[in-house]
This record gives C-alpha cells, sequence and structure tokens, in this order.
C-alpha cells in the first residue's frame, strides 16, 4: 500500500482549493454574528462542500448579502462626484450583486439537493432576469445561441422555450412583494448555474423599485 493510500482522506483533503476551507471558517464566524444555523458537513470535495441539513441556501443568501455590500463600500470609498450624481446606478449594481454568486458559491449551493432529489422531476423556483424600462438596462438571460442576451421585452419572451443563465443566479421560492423587505423575504432555494438551460413556467414580473423596474420570472429546467 503506498504512503499516500495509508494518510487516508487527509491527503485527498489537501488537494481541495483553499477557498473551500476559507469558506467554512467564513461560515463558523458568521453563524453568531448573523445568526445563521448549518447543517452537519456531509461531504467535502472537489465540487466542494455538501451539508447534510439546511445550509445550500443560507451559503447562497450570507454569499449575496455580501456581495452586494461590497458594492456599496467600493462606491463609497470612490465618492467620487459622477458616483453621487448617479446613486441610482450604485443601487441597481448592488441589488445586481445579490442575486447573483461566485462559481465556488454555486458549486456549494446546488438547487437539486432541495428542490428535486428525483432527477426527472423539472426544478422550479423564481429569479431575477433582469432591469427593463422601455429597453434592457441589464438582462441576466439568453437565448440560448451562445448566450446572447434577449432583446424582447419581458411581457414578449415566449412561455416554454429555452433560455440560458448570464450568471449563477439565486433561487428563491416565491414572486417577491414590493415592499422593505422584497427579495430577502423570500427563501433561497440555492443557485442555477451559469449557462444553465431553462423555460420560462410563467410571464415575467415587473417590480418597480425607483430606481429600476426589475422583473422576475418563474423558471424550470432539469
Amino acid at each position: 500500500m503506498s504512503e499516500e493510500k495509508k494518510a487516508g482522506p487527509w491527503v485527498e483533503l489537501l488537494k481541495y482549493p483553499i477557498t473551500i476551507f476559507s469558506l467554512l471558517l467564513a461560515l463558523v464566524i458568521a453563524k453568531p454574528m448573523l445568526g445563521l444555523q448549518f447543517g452537519q458537513i456531509a461531504k467535502v470535495g472537489p465540487g466542494g462542500i455538501e451539508f447534510a441539513e439546511l445550509a445550500s441556501n443560507q451559503i447562497t443568501d450570507l454569499a449575496g448579502k455580501l456581495n452586494g455590500v461590497r458594492v456599496e463600500i467600493e462606491a463609497l470609498k470612490k465618492a467620487t462626484p459622477v458616483a453621487q450624481a448617479n446613486p441610482d446606478q450604485v443601487q441597481k449594481e448592488a441589488f445586481a450583486a445579490t442575486q447573483s454568486v461566485s462559481n465556488q458559491t454555486a458549486a456549494l449551493a446546488n438547487v437539486s439537493r432541495e428542490v428535486a432529489p428525483n432527477a426527472t422531476d423539472p426544478r422550479k423556483g423564481y429569479i431575477w432576469i433582469g432591469d427593463f424600462k422601455g429597453t434592457w438596462g441589464k438582462t441576466m438571460i439568453g437565448t440560448g445561441d451562445n448566450n446572447t442576451p434577449v432583446k424582447l421585452p419581458p411581457d414578449k419572451l415566449p412561455l416554454g422555450t429555452t433560455y440560458t443563465t448570464l450568471g449563477n443566479m439565486v433561487v428563491r421560492d416565491g414572486l417577491p412583494s414590493d415592499d422593505d423587505d422584497y427579495f430577502r423575504a423570500r427563501p433561497s432555494l440555492g443557485v442555477i448555474p451559469r449557462g444553465a438551460p431553462f423555460k420560462l413556467v410563467t410571464t415575467p414580473v415587473g417590480i418597480d423599485r425607483g430606481y429600476a423596474v426589475q422583473y422576475w420570472a418563474q423558471i424550470e429546467w432539469k
């Protein structure tokens, strides 16, 4: 038996990206500060960390919140006349950052474990698909043809057509309400990864937040 085999799983763990262990440390710190509860770790591997119970949706929410805070901090650090003159743009960027996550987080927060353990069932949830007011200010869905961003208005997007995600999009359990809590009141189900094909289940709904009209849609994918 080789020395590597004798060393057992510890040698294998050392091969995995340091980001996994950094995230574990961040979660330990975040638990008392943010009141988050995480399940037991079921598996650590090249694809990330799998938790036995509740973790992936909370990882997604935490990552989204941190992304949004990062954008706001960067805007404050710049504090240029241009940034001060365009507070709406800062809010748009901060919001967008809360709805998509890094590749590392996407690997951890796999929707399939929570939503559709049976692989034959389509997974469903709601995602933010972009900002639209006459034209798309920002869109997070593509036509499926080389990830070309959609051009049609939200209410003209055909249902049942295959689209693709242009980011690692946070999937939520329902349509957000237009109030102070907004998307924060809708628990995360995990992430649909960048480039994943999906179909629109319902016509997208626009929510006017003042700084942007943000469209949400129910989607399904295999």
